[in-house]
């Protein structure tokens, strides 16, 4: 027990300080005919002085990195927000919401004169002029009909049977998605309402680590495998994109996915009885029954459990739960 102790995780720095951003924004609101409402919002957001994992040679600071303020990123974008009321009578009401954004991101600088910078084991490399979060990787192309074998092209665009760093290229797609918004509804007639709410998300892009396993090939012989590999290649003139037992599949363009998604985020369900029976009961103002579920539907075409995931690679991420409530509200 004489050698028990403590030690920093990381090099420590006394002069870290807070992020400074600088933001412009310009909104407009119309409303029509007391039904239509329109907000359209512009913005500009420059940050500089952003907290960065600043590489370190590991024989002067005895870590890899250290924590410092550099770095500038810029931000710019719209949103517009539309509600409309299509229908308002006593006994019938609907109206439907919709929401876009827009976002454009670009990094401007990052630290002591540094242009790009490649983040291991993420497959992305931050890049002045480009957008974080953008992937630098092998990009795959597919199989040799006549013997199987893996296919990638060079940083030229060229062929290649051979897998090497030096090949990677950013290839223009991000996790950070530049599209997202939403859009729903609400119907009622006397004392029933319908109501639902979706949410959607474009051009997002994930590495879906599970495939790496699943479709190794041969790699992870005792993990079970997808039944993708039974459309691998088996013999000569064989069209297919997974390539002959042996070649195992790599961190390259082939697990990067479009994890764009339309996702049902809420609907429900409502009855609440009429006055004039809530009357005769002397004892209730109010009663509603309603039903509602959550992630109840979702449609991408990412293989994973789930697109929304948490960071630019998935690896075994527990999906959002779908959830149903049951309820009676009762207002005395």
């Amino acid at each position: 027990m004489d050698n028990v102790g403590i030690y920093p995780l990381q090099s420590g720095n006394e002069n870290l300080g807070w992020e400074k951003p600088w933001t412009t924004n310009f909104a407009i609101h119309a409303g029509f005919w007391n039904r239509l409402n329109v907000d359209l919002e512009l913005y500009y957001k420059r940050t500089s002085d952003m907290l960065m994992e600043v590489p370190a040679p590991y024989a002067t600071t005895g870590y890899g990195y250290y924590w410092d303020n550099v770095g500038v990123m810029v931000n710019a974008g719209a949103e517009i927000n539309v509600n409309a009321t299509l229908i308002a009578t006593q006994d019938i009401n609907w109206s439907v919401n919709s929401n876009v954004s827009y976002n454009h991101n670009e990094i401007v600088e990052l630290y002591n004169g540094v242009t790009e910078y490649e983040r291991s084991n993420t497959n992305t490399k931050l890049v002045v002029g480009r957008p974080l979060g953008e992937f630098y990787i092998n990009r795959y192309a597919g199989v040799n009909p006549a013997n199987g074998d893996a296919l990638w092209y060079d940083k030229n665009g060229e062929l290649t049977t051979e897998l090497r760093d030096e090949d990677k290229v950013l290839v223009g797609k991000s996790y950070h998605a530049p599209w997202q918004g939403g859009f729903g509804t609400a119907l009622s007639w006397k004392g029933l309402a319908l109501s639902a709410q979706f949410s959607w998300v474009a051009d997002r892009w994930m590495i879906n680590n599970d495939r790496y396993f699943d479709e190794s090939n041969g790699r992870f012989a005792s993990y079970n495998q997808s039944s993708r590999l039974l459309d691998r290649w088996k013999k000569p003139g064989d069209l297919t994109d997974i390539p002959r037992h042996g070649e195992y599949t790599e961190f390259d363009s082939r697990l990067l996915e479009d994890a764009s998604f339309l996702r049902l985020k809420n609907v429900m369900l409502s009855y609440s009885l009429p006055a004039a029976m809530l009357k005769k009961t002397r004892v209730f103002s109010g009663i509603r029954v309603y039903a509602q579920a959550q992630n109840l539907l979702t449609f991408t075409k990412f293989s994973g459990l789930d697109p929304e995931g948490t960071s630019n690679i998935y690896a075994a991420q527990y999906p959002m739960s779908r959830q149903f409530t049951f309820g009676l509200d009762l207002t005395f």
